[in-house]
């Protein structure tokens, strides 16, 4: 699913979740080891990838293990001098 602005904001944590795990999986991480290396909880892993809303440190955490810290700094550029 490409994330627009027309989805409503159940589909994209869901889509996110969806997300957060296929990058999990292709890294041979088990839920129990990305939590372990995110400092989180199993049972945060799996409400996250199950589409729930999470805290921002806990997304950064996971994004840190999960190697998309670019991403997410592409995400949300830093404003350049004026």
């Amino acid at each position: 699913m490409k994330i627009t602005d027309s989805e409503a904001d159940q589909a994209i944590l869901e889509e996110l979740g969806e997300r957060l795990a296929r990058r999990r999986i292709a890294m041979r991480l088990s839920q129990a080891d990305l939590a372990e290396h995110a400092g989180v909880g199993k049972r945060t892993v799996e409400r996250i990838e199950a589409g729930e809303s999470a805290q921002a440190t806990t997304l950064v955490r996971l994004f840190r293990v999960l190697e998309l810290l670019p991403a997410l700094d592409a995400m949300v550029p830093a404003e350049s001098a004026r």
